[in-house]
């Protein structure tokens, strides 16, 4: 429960540094590590995909973004979709459902990730950002409150897809994280050698499945840990009764943690953790 009252913490400093601009402070050059519209009124930071877009768009190398990007994927891997990004929150308070993790669909998120370069390439316009529901939340809805913004074919293109996420969310904890976001798509690609990451006491796992029930994700975290779906938001932890997963920064060659299919019972866990 303490993990948990933790996460909250950072999920609220995560929605606070969304809106710094509240505080007065202009515009930075500070790209966000989640997905957080850079037209949202009280906004100081990028957004990594809006700025990917752009910079597909003019032809110029994103030496500065993959840079930045390495870094937090390194740091954290998707331990930013659990713990920080703002609309990963907004995916958590509507996780009304847990249902299982439909491996079928798990790449989507990787083809949006390319169509959203391939449309910025040969459209030449950020057509991403016309459809991002993350967008519709932080972005079109204050406008149009704020009177800055008029009903038009636009604004109704991005409450159409807000619905249509926030259904999907309402339906499938995580929905959007698990499937569609092009930022966890980048962030997956780091996510097992990334710094913090889940491990796994194989002496201890009992196999009770009582982790995979608690996963918004959906899937098994005593042997899909780390891998590319794994937000690392460590809800998992708390509903081991056995203590055998731990959620710590580490190199990642000391976890010994591979997702194997493997029969189970002990004999499985024994083999996940030492790798073999």
């Amino acid at each position: 429960m303490k993990l948990r009252h933790l996460r909250r913490g950072t999920q609220g400093l995560g929605i606070f540094l969304g809106i710094l601009g509240i505080t007065g402070i202009g515009m930075t050059h500070i790209i966000f590590p989640g997905l957080h519209c850079y037209a949202c009124p009280l906004s100081v930071t990028v957004c990594p995909i809006g700025l990917l877009q752009n910079l597909v768009i003019v032809g110029s190398v994103p030496f500065y973004l993959f840079g930045v990007l390495a870094v937090y994927g390194l740091f954290l891997g998707r331990g930013w979709c659990g713990w920080f990004c703002p609309f990963g929150t907004v995916n958590d308070l509507l996780s009304w459902r847990k249902a299982r993790f439909r491996k079928v669909l798990s790449p989507f998120k990787f083809l949006v990730l390319l169509g959203t370069v391939v449309a910025a390439w040969r459209l030449a316009d950020t057509w991403f950002c016309k459809l991002c529901p993350a967008a519709s939340l932080t972005a079109s809805l204050p406008y149009f409150a704020m009177g800055l913004a008029q009903p038009t074919t636009p604004f109704f293109i991005h409450m159409g897809t807000l619905a249509a996420t926030i259904l999907g969310m309402a339906l499938v904890a995580r929905f959007w994280c698990r499937y569609l976001c092009p930022m966890g798509a980048i962030l997956a690609l780091f996510n097992r050698a990334s710094f913090l990451g889940l491990h796994l006491d194989p002496q201890k796992c009992t196999g009770c499945g009582l982790c995979q029930k608690a996963c918004p994700m959906g899937i098994d975290p005593h042997w899909e840990g780390n891998s590319t779906n794994c937000i690392k938001c460590g809800e998992c932890v708390n509903a081991c009764k056995q203590r055998a997963l731990s959620l710590r920064f580490s190199l990642p060659g000391a976890r010994g943690y591979a997702p194997l299919r493997i029969p189970w019972p002990r004999s499985r866990a024994d083999r996940v953790f030492s790798g073999k």
